[in-house]
């Protein structure tokens, strides 16, 4: 370990030992020596792998209205930050509009004056993609950002947010987990949707972008009535062409794929899906937890926001093929990366059982929400940090 300075007012670093020359970031910035005391130096401790310090994590959110501020979890990020630096490693939240030619402006968490700090850095030795609304990934200041990483050779995860119909396409040509997958296509209209539940009578309709539970429906249809179901509405109709005419506006202004109603197992009464947390490490995808999710009085979705409830995974564990699932997500992992040809560090998926103990994959996540159970949370975070310390070496 080695302690280094930053000084608030030149915006410069420093170190202290007069016999080492040491470096930052990853075009190796010398840290210049300095050697007296200073009211504004404030001291970092971090590891050095020989004369290299850090490594220094940069973790890519969106930008505020307020130049000081930034978007996105403030709690989460700090946590994230706060486990980096445990290892000897700066994490610094930066936004698009802070990336200069050579140096970036970020924020830290700095422990012993418990407040988020403005500074200025080097070129970070990896990049992790926390931005929080896919709205801003389509801007051109992102775009730019992706673009001066790949000139600077810095490496970054995740890419983007996953679309549904996009991810479906690329795990249905993986032959192993074709088979876990619910017939699934993109919403093309009318008679698309009758053909569907000619099909299958239980189909789910979900926007392409949607998240926690939203843009998501559940149509039935039986010999007497069609009805539809949501978190927020549940109505029913005596004719197809009535159903058509009250939400045809609502299917045509978005990007829908239909899916496969699956009967799943239940718990009280109550279907459950597993969400599993998934992080790479070393040379393949490991599950760091497994989330259990009971709907509510609402059948659509298991998501807490819509009703849903938690149950501890031991509730249902005797019931689970965990090394099945090992095997999937590591496939997912693995297709994913290589399909899309880049590195997807970390996903949670949407797996859901059958009584007769089959799964299937409903849904995979690039950006993961924070779980609630606190031994996901921990063992996420640990496997993240050090997911994150490993590629700003080995990269």
């Amino acid at each position: 370990m080695i302690t280094i300075y930053y000084d608030t007012q030149t915006k410069n670093w420093f170190h202290r030992d007069s016999l080492t020359t040491y470096t930052f970031g990853k075009k190796q910035q010398t840290i210049d020596y300095f050697g007296s005391n200073h009211t504004h130096l404030l001291p970092f401790h971090l590891a050095n792998n020989e004369k290299k310090v850090g490594p220094l994590v940069a973790i890519l959110t969106g930008d505020s209205t307020n130049e000081n501020a930034f978007l996105g979890n403030i709690r989460n990020l700090q946590r994230l930050l706060t486990s980096l630096q445990t290892k000897g490693a700066l994490g610094v939240v930066i936004t698009p509009s802070s990336i200069n030619k050579d140096y970036m402006d970020g924020f830290v968490f700095y422990t012993p004056l418990k407040s988020w700090i403005k500074l200025k850095i080097p070129i970070p030795d990896i990049v992790y993609n926390r931005i929080p609304y896919r709205q801003i990934e389509k801007t051109d200041d992102y775009i730019e950002t992706i673009q001066y990483l790949k000139d600077n050779d810095v490496p970054y995860f995740n890419p983007s947010f996953f679309s549904k119909w996009t991810t479906y396409e690329v795990l249905i040509k993986n032959e192993f987990l074709s088979t876990f997958l619910p017939y699934t296509s993109l919403f093309s209209g009318r008679d698309h949707l009758l053909e569907m539940l000619s099909n299958y009578q239980n189909i789910y309709i979900k926007s392409s972008t949607g998240h926690k539970g939203i843009g998501v429906y559940q149509l039935k249809v039986d010999k007497y009535a069609f009805s539809i179901q949501s978190s927020k509405i549940n109505q029913t109709f005596q004719t197809f062409d009535q159903f058509w005419k009250e939400f045809e506006s609502v299917f045509s202004n978005d990007k829908f794929i239909l899916q496969e109603g699956i009967s799943s197992d239940t718990f009280n009464s109550k279907r459950y899906d597993l969400r599993l947390l998934c992080h790479f490490q070393i040379d393949s995808y490991v599950i760091s937890g497994i989330g259990v999710r009971v709907a509510g009085d609402q059948e659509v979705t298991t998501h807490v926001p819509n009703g849903g409830k938690i149950i501890a995974f031991n509730e249902i564990k005797n019931r689970i093929n965990i090394n099945l699932l090992k095997m999937i997500v590591d496939e997912i992992g693995k297709t994913l990366s290589i399909e899309t040809e880049e590195f997807i560090g970390e996903f949670s998926v949407d797996i859901g059982r059958t009584e007769a103990d089959t799964y299937f994959i409903y849904e995979v996540n690039s950006k993961p929400m924070v779980f609630d159970e606190p031994d996901i949370k921990d063992q996420g975070l640990e496997n993240l940090t050090k997911l994150l310390i490993m590629k700003a070496y080995t990269t």
